[in-house]
């Protein structure tokens, strides 16, 4: 079974399975290694770089179907050869490269996302990149991928059952106001119908401890923050 869900990828991510047409956006932000994209480019129908991201393309683990932005960055970089990507310049100064791709994605059919290089160096760019889960919630189904984490949505009414090896560490944020009935199961610090908000209570760095890892919210919507490699045990730790 775990053989058959590395083979899958990103597709069968266990906190962002795919469940219809997917897009890989790779944003202009300091980049995945080769194989962190390669691992979400499995199983993805499209794949779009915004601007300069990825740039020269040769060296992505595939090349990328779309190109789109401003080009601010690319400017005078552009060569739309025979067998490359298709380069769409959409002039609006009032949406960053992430959501104009986001925008193309959804206006194309495609119901989930997951964005890459949309996190670090400038932090108005992460925090807006965050924001746009929210944002185009009634849209599209998004994943951040980000240096150590992966974050998801997780909304009103939702229940989830995420099959994460013990030792995870998860984080939860409230995403727009108070998010109230949340309950997990099988965390170090289980939640029972709880109320998180921006003043409290905490729910950082939480660890599984039983696989699945179950998750529900009542009202509003929390962000979801996963870590890729499991926490090893404390024995096996280095000083800290």
């Amino acid at each position: 079974m775990l053989d058959d869900r590395q083979a899958l990828g990103g597709a069968g991510c266990p906190f962002f399975t795919k469940r219809g047409p997917r897009a890989v956006i790779l944003c202009d932000g300091p980049p995945p290694s080769p194989e962190q994209l390669a691992w979400w480019l499995t199983g993805a129908d499209l794949f779009v770089c915004t601007d300069a991201a990825g740039h020269p393309y040769e060296h992505l683990p595939r090349m990328p179907d779309v190109v789109i932005g401003d080009f601010d960055s690319l400017s005078g970089r552009v060569l739309a050869g025979r067998g490359g990507p298709l380069f769409l310049e959409v002039d609006d100064a009032y949406t960053t490269d992430s959501e104009k791709a986001l925008l193309y994605v959804a206006e194309q059919g495609y119901e989930e996302a997951v964005l890459l290089g949309a996190t670090g160096w400038r932090l108005d760019h992460t925090l807006f990149n965050i924001m746009l889960l929210e944002r185009f919630s009634d849209r599209l189904r998004l994943c951040v991928s980000g240096y150590l984490a992966d974050g998801v949505r997780v909304g009103a009414g939702a229940r989830e059952a995420w099959d994460l090896p013990a030792g995870t560490r998860f984080s939860l944020l409230p995403m727009g106001g108070e998010v109230r009935g949340v309950t997990t199961e099988g965390a170090a610090f289980p939640l029972l119908n709880e109320t998180l908000g921006a003043f409290g209570p905490t729910a950082i760095s939480n660890v599984v401890t039983l696989s699945p890892l179950l998750l529900s919210v009542g009202s509003g919507s929390l962000l979801a923050l996963i870590d890729r490699e499991p926490e090893p045990p404390r024995s096996e730790r280095g000083p800290e």
